[in-house]
């Protein structure tokens, strides 16, 4: 009962976004802090959903305070793929919430879910896509440089995509998505695109066949890079989300 009071009570000003971004290289508001990592919430017909944990317990902890956040509230835990800034805040999270479900791509370590399991916490492995809550895909454990997954939320607004790093490829998430839920539009590409070292020609080639894709929002952040992000700005111009902590993203940000 105490637990779910304060979850009616943590979540009562936020059930009209789908994710708030607790975690960041950026922020959006003064009293959040940054780190190098991505964390965020779904907020998802009544269910609350943590995609990444970031890179450090104490900034996700004060976050989540400041946004009025309950750890013990979130049902379930998406990982994306076993990197410390994706995974640091985790030990915080299951402090707070034993026996959470966790969902991790099936190639993570057996140390790491021998440790979570230790927590007491219900390891769901994926590999292939699948539905996961309705509404809330995985793109199944996708292979390149770093395994890893991606959420997927269909909407009425289409399809939002959000990713940690997107090490198999950024325009390859997207394309898978548009094969998972192909009755839909892509509404929104969002996270870490991992172009950091990807220069000029290369990132307007992706900004290129996002559009050649039909994605109608972007917001590149965390790893992307400050090159990516003026130039998604400035491509994508008011249809570019400028990503931090504190961002809060509906369907009335994703309109048509």
């Amino acid at each position: 009962m105490k637990n779910e009071a304060m979850k009616n009570q943590s979540f009562a000003a936020l059930n009209h976004h789908i994710v708030t971004i607790v975690c960041d290289n950026y922020k959006t508001r003064d009293d959040l802090d940054v780190c190098w990592g991505f964390s965020c919430l779904i907020s998802l017909d009544g269910k609350n959903i943590l995609f990444d944990t970031g890179s450090d317990g104490i900034v996700l902890s004060k976050n989540m305070a400041r946004l009025g956040i309950d750890p013990a509230s979130i049902d379930l835990l998406i990982i994306s793929h076993q990197h410390w800034d994706h995974t640091g805040g985790i030990y915080y999270i299951l402090d707070a919430n034993r026996n959470l479900q966790i969902l991790v791509p099936q190639s993570f370590s057996i140390h790491f879910k021998s440790d979570m399991k230790r927590y007491g916490a219900k390891l769901i492995e994926t590999k292939g896509a699948r539905e996961i809550l309705p509404g809330l895909f995985t793109t199944g454990e996708l292979d390149g440089p770093v395994k890893e997954q991606a959420a997927l939320l269909k909407t009425d607004a289409g399809t939002m995509v959000i990713t940690g790093c997107a090490h198999p490829g950024i325009v390859r998430i997207v394309e898978i998505a548009q094969t998972i839920l192909p009755e839909n539009d892509i509404a929104l590409v969002m996270g870490g695109f991992h172009l950091l070292n990807d220069g000029e020609e290369e990132i307007l080639g992706i900004i290129g066949r996002f559009q050649s894709l039909g994605v109608r929002y972007a917001a590149a952040s965390h790893c992307s890079g400050e090159r990516a992000r003026k130039l998604f700005a400035r491509e994508y111009a008011k249809r570019f989300i400028p990503l931090g902590a504190g961002s809060i993203i509906g369907l009335e940000n994703l309109k048509k």
